[in-house]
């Protein structure tokens, strides 16, 4: 026997039989698990069981391992009704809502489980998916601070597994000059990945967010998302480890892909080197920038993240996702706002352990989504 709290029980003996009660409610469930899983042999039995407590735990990392069998755990979930005493007597139920009669069709459900879950629902309010699971999505989806409409998320990822889209493994770099396009050649995407689910068309506008990262392998991501002007449905998404001089390349190759999409790249941190290849090195002509208000109105080039544009461009997202004007099409992109929280000092980031990379280019996408669309040649402010 041991508790959840000592990180150390285990070490030093010989575990036949495991079983890790509620591991998704322990304090470090990853660092107590590495010393209670090294003392099982391998002819030994592990059960971990546990009600869910949010998207992004290690339990729920565990649980996707699970059942994509990338692990070496069987999965196994238990529904409410199964339990037979789960039930509360009364008279012919009227009035089914459309989620209780798919329940009752099925799953064979009678009146007495359905008041019974009426109840229960009374009473535990949002938490009731996860006191009382009835499938292995919403019961994640029901606990947590996510700053995203969860169950509008849960339907745009079944909609996106549906179409995975293709991946693409070169784009080729231009630069330009004014009134021509010089082509450089192929630009490599390995290691990391380009998704294409529309190819560019005539007449339409694009426009693409970009947050740019160190290129570590261990380290953040680099990533673009881009978006068709007139429907907002995303189009792309570049995503991979890349030094930001590599990534710029990328970009510029991308939007001129994309009939030269507007582009703003987030300018903090590695985002000056990326953003002085485009200028400087290449001439990407249709990059964004932004305009300092509080400093007499100087122009400043890239998206600017701070403590006043953040929240905006993230609650701008969430509407738009909430009231279905961004079609999202990447899972990857989805499994990111689903392990974006609020927390208790108000900032807003990605859960410890997890990325908001993509979420944060397609919040500066949405941006230039909402901007309108401009005829000139360059986006380049006067005395540039």
């Amino acid at each position: 026997m041991g508790t959840a709290l000592s990180l150390a029980v285990g070490r030093g003996q010989t575990i036949n039989n495991l079983l890790c009660s509620e591991l998704a409610h322990w304090r470090k469930p990853e660092e107590a698990l590495t010393s209670l899983l090294a003392a099982v042999p391998a002819a030994g039995c592990v059960v971990i069981e546990s009600t869910p407590c949010g998207i992004g735990g290690h339990f729920h990392d565990l649980w996707l391992q699970a059942s994509r069998r990338t692990n070496d755990f069987s999965p196994h979930f238990y529904v409410w009704f199964e339990d037979p005493t789960y039930r509360l007597p009364g008279p012919p139920l009227g009035g089914l809502s459309t989620e209780e009669s798919e329940l009752r069709q099925e799953y064979g459900l009678d009146d007495d489980q359905l008041r019974w879950r009426r109840a229960m629902q009374r009473e535990f309010g949002t938490k009731f998916a996860q006191e009382f699971p009835e499938n292995d999505r919403d019961c994640f989806l029901a606990s947590g601070t996510c700053c995203f409409p969860t169950a509008v998320l849960a339907r745009m990822r079944e909609e996106a597994r549906k179409d995975p889209g293709r991946l693409l493994s070169h784009l080729i770099l231009k630069r330009y000059f004014q009134c021509e396009t010089k082509e450089l050649g192929p630009v490599g995407v390995l290691p990391g990945r380009l998704t294409v689910w529309r190819d560019p068309e005539q007449g339409k506008h694009y426009r693409i967010g970009a947050d740019v990262a160190e290129g570590l392998e261990t380290g953040n991501f680099s990533a673009a998302v881009v978006v068709e002007k007139e429907s907002g449905q995303q189009v792309a998404e570049l995503h991979g480890h890349w030094p930001p001089h590599v990534f710029a390349r990328l970009l510029a190759a991308l939007g001129a892909w994309y009939r030269w999409a507007r582009l703003a790249v987030k300018s903090n941190g590695h985002g000056h080197t990326a953003l002085h290849v485009l200028r400087h090195e290449l001439y990407y002509p249709h990059l964004h920038y932004s305009m300092d208000t509080v400093h007499g109105g100087r122009a400043h080039l890239g998206w600017v993240t701070n403590a006043r544009t953040k929240p905006k461009m993230i609650d701008d997202l969430v509407a738009a996702v909430a009231e279905g004007k961004i079609g999202i099409r990447s899972v990857a992109l989805i499994e990111e706002c689903l392990t974006f929280v609020s927390k208790d000092d108000g900032v807003q980031e990605a859960q410890a352990g997890k990325h908001d990379d993509l979420v944060i280019a397609a919040a500066i996408a949405w941006q230039m989504y909402k901007r309108p669309i401009s005829r000139m040649i360059t986006e380049r402010p006067a005395g540039w």
